[in-house]
């Protein structure tokens, strides 16, 4: 999964994800506590992909010019909604998660201002509390036969074990690192609703473990 595709979606999520939601959010409003970071504290490959992602990011949510933020925490890809929804809340937006828990939804706004504001606090707690730079490097070979002996192993049988089982075959380990890991049982499963958060929870696509250290 590329790098570019990763920041699509995120962003892809900001611009087109502006849904109101009337339902309360359980997602804990306080932001996960950490030892904060520091610029002087980050490697200089680190620091080039926080201003590459910066860049990109004001570029495609039509920042002209985009504040130098100072990150005060690089968070793991599964943090990504429920720590954004906290800085977004902590900024006076409302925004709640999505139903299965893994995205956000944001306020409909039709007022030209207040888009710009909520673009320029979506800016602000990405930089604040952007990815670790390795959810955003392509899989290597390695990484995607952990990923295919993962999806057709385990995460079958917890979907199983939640009640959704998969009967389609899944490729084969072959096409699956060819196309770059896109087949996920997911994909050919219809989850009830009220049910996608906790199954998402219980059986996530995409263990940690893939991404390396």
């Amino acid at each position: 999964m590329s790098r570019a595709f990763l920041l699509a979606v995120v962003v892809g999520a900001i611009l087109l994800g502006t849904t109101a939601c009337t339902a309360e959010s359980d997602v804990p409003r306080s932001i996960p506590t950490s030892t904060p970071v520091s610029e002087r504290d980050l490697d200089n490959a680190t620091l080039d992909y926080l201003e590459t992602n910066a860049m990109a990011f004001a570029d495609q949510l039509g920042i002209v010019d985009p504040p130098n933020v100072q990150p005060i925490r690089l968070i793991t890809l599964n943090e990504w909604a429920s720590t954004q929804i906290a800085c977004l809340n902590d900024a006076g937006f409302d925004v709640t998660e999505s139903p299965d828990g893994q995205g956000i939804r944001y306020p409909p706004f039709t007022d030209p201002a207040l888009k710009q504001s909520l673009n320029l606090a979506i800016f602000t707690c990405e930089m604040q509390y952007p990815t670790q730079q390795k959810y955003m490097t392509p899989l290597s070979t390695e990484g995607l036969e952990l990923l295919y002996a993962y999806r057709t192993g385990e995460l079958l049988q917890c979907l199983d074990d939640e009640g959704y089982g998969v009967t389609a075959r899944p490729p084969s380990q072959t096409v699956f690192i060819q196309s770059d890991g896109v087949w996920t049982p997911y994909s050919d499963l219809s989850i009830a609703q009220n049910d996608l958060k906790r199954v998402f929870a219980a059986c996530p696509q995409t263990p940690d473990s893939v991404y390396g250290n």
